[in-house]
């Protein structure tokens, strides 16, 4: 979110309606824009290969699955390198080492190329689809992993309508590929698997375009494009574990009642290939859509009133203010925390509580069966408590409470997979609680564990400890790999 308050504020300064809709528009952009985009694009897809009659139940339901893996698992290759790397562009911008960013950004490529190909591995150990499935699979796997690495550039470079217009390009090729199949291809997809290719090949080549059109956003927004020391970042794995700990775990605690859910009760096996769950995996699915306006309220807050005072603070403790100074700006930051807080929990209160009275006629339009309807009231009751421990770990990371962070993503990971596992002998009845309990006792910790942060800011702020030995095994491989690119 690095820049976005600048756009944000100047939106907000202005006093007429039209000013603040667009702020709230822009900010939802930003955070959920790439998102949304994505899942229209699915779900017009399914649409039209329903209407259009151009593909099978069994054909539909391995183009849904192939998309779905590639997103979930290039979630989780992602929270592998995400805040370690967020921080280390943080402080190249922050310290004005500009030179030291796109080499980071081909360390990164290349070392999620590296990763998403043992993934990829491990999968073909169990795939019996044909040969040309798979490559497809790889080619779009690699190609939203990669997505994924230009997406936090272009974040942190505070190129967003980049982003919005790459995500929108990819979204209108993928929508006319399956016009063009239906119009001049169906004919010749007789054989087996050949309508959910070339269905996964008309998606795959609307992400290329999204792709290719980050790609070009990159090379405009970084003249400078030395490839020198490309894996220095590496070292800050050493100096922020936590951050990797962070990331890594609360990707994984976000699947994993998934992954337990699929070997249980009502779980399925297509093709051989792929597991899933066909109810859960709906519900959770569509409780995820509720949470959009979580995320566009806390960067709004966040941004705007929250920075200003966060900024004030730290700025006269770095910049030798009074101490009347610094206890009247921590007072202020403080106070506004919390209101945003409440307001934040307020809304999106309000807005799971609409969801969950009206669930039964809202899904209902949607064919969708007693139990999915069922398992989506809890579902949305987690996915309300998993925004708020995202937006609280994150909090905990603006005042440097890495190791807070960390024990929240790694109770979140923990609790949801033993909730899950305990629970998945109750079958159906089971279904969402886990995730239910597992996010709303790591909100709880996590809400707890901030009060008590901020309740001691003086403290941490003055006496952080410092570390005066650490780990240097990936400032080792770093160095390693940067000697043999060279």
């Amino acid at each position: 979110m690095a820049g976005i308050g600048f756009k944000l504020q100047k939106l907000f300064q202005e006093d007429y309606f039209s000013a603040r809709l667009k702020a709230y528009a822009f900010a939802g952009l930003v955070t959920s824009g790439p998102w949304l985009i994505v899942i229209v694009t699915i779900a017009l897809t399914q649409w039209l290969t329903t209407y259009l009659s151009i593909a099978s139940f069994e054909e539909r339901t391995t183009f849904n699955l192939t998309i779905s893996y590639c997103f979930i698992f290039s979630q989780v290759i992602l929270g592998i390198q995400q805040l370690v790397v967020t921080r280390y562009l943080a402080d190249c911008f922050y310290e004005k080492r500009y030179k030291e960013i796109f080499p980071t950004f081909i360390g990164m490529t290349k070392m999620t190329i590296a990763i998403a190909a043992v993934f990829y591995v491990v999968f073909l150990t169990f795939s019996e689809l044909p040969f040309l499935s798979n490559l497809l699979i790889l080619i779009l796997f690699l190609t939203i992993n990669l997505i994924w690495v230009q997406f936090l550039f272009l974040s942190a470079a505070k190129f967003y309508q980049a982003v919005a217009y790459s995500f929108l390009g990819g979204a209108a090729v993928s929508i006319i590929s399956v016009l063009l199949i239906d119009r001049f291809l169906m004919p010749y997809l007789t054989a087996p698997f050949a309508t959910s290719m070339a269905l996964t090949a008309g998606f795959t080549l609307g992400m290329l375009v999204t792709l290719f059109g980050l790609f070009t956003a990159m090379l405009l927004t970084f003249p400078n494009r030395e490839t020198k020391d490309p894996f220095s970042y590496l070292s800050y794995f050493d100096r922020h574990p936590a951050l990797f700990w962070t990331s890594f775990l609360y990707n994984i605690g976000v699947w994993v009642s998934n992954w337990v859910i699929w070997f249980s009760e009502g779980g399925a096996v297509h093709l051989g290939t792929f597991r899933y769950h066909p109810v859960y995996d709906t519900a959770i699915f569509l409780s995820y859509l509720t949470v959009i306006p979580t995320m566009t309220i806390f960067v709004i807050s966040v941004e705007t009133r929250f920075y200003e005072r966060y900024r004030v603070f730290y700025g006269y403790v770095n910049e030798g203010g009074t101490l009347q100074q610094i206890n009247k700006a921590k007072a202020a930051m403080l106070l506004i925390l919390r209101q945003e807080l409440q307001r934040l929990v307020r809304n999106q209160g309000l807005f799971t509580l609409f969801v969950l009275i009206f669930a039964s006629t809202l899904l209902s339009s949607l064919a969708l069966s007693k139990e999915t309807i069922s398992i989506f009231q809890m579902t949305t009751i987690g996915a309300f408590s998993n925004a708020m421990v995202l937006v609280l770990t994150l909090l905990l990371l603006y005042f440097e409470d890495q190791r807070g962070a960390c024990i929240t993503s790694l109770l979140f990971f923990a609790v949801n997979g033993v909730f899950a596992v305990a629970l998945a002998p109750f079958g159906y009845d089971g279904y969402g609680l886990s995730f239910a309990l597992g996010s709303t006792v790591t909100f709880a910790y996590a809400l707890i564990r901030l009060i008590q942060y901020v309740n001691e800011i003086d403290y941490h702020t003055f006496c952080r400890y410092e570390p005066r030995q650490r780990s240097t095994r990936f400032t080792r491989v770093g160095e390693r790999l940067n000697r043999r690119s060279a």
